[in-house]
């Protein structure tokens, strides 16, 4: 009798495992859907902003008005400390 009632515990926490495992999946094949749509997007958007702004006639535009490119060696990331 404690095997069938056993046995019976064992299925519904496989259904129950199951049924969840399949909703996981579900969601993660939407996130996936959408991460493609989105990558997809950003993509197009990319390039007509480069068909319309070129950036190389845009950057010899901005040295010969006389803008100097950032070194970014000399670029430094300052840590704030909480003090907590």
């Amino acid at each position: 009798m404690k095997y069938l009632i056993l046995a019976s515990l064992l299925l519904m926490f496989n259904l129950l495992y199951s049924s969840y495992s399949l909703n996981v999946a579900r969601d993660y094949a939407k996130k996936v859907s959408e991460l493609k749509r989105e990558k997809e997007r950003s993509l197009t958007l990319k390039a007509e902003i480069e068909k319309h702004i070129n950036y190389k006639t845009v950057k010899s535009y901005a040295e010969s008005s006389g803008l100097s490119p950032i070194d970014w060696s000399r670029i430094k990331v300052v840590k704030s400390s909480t003090g907590e």
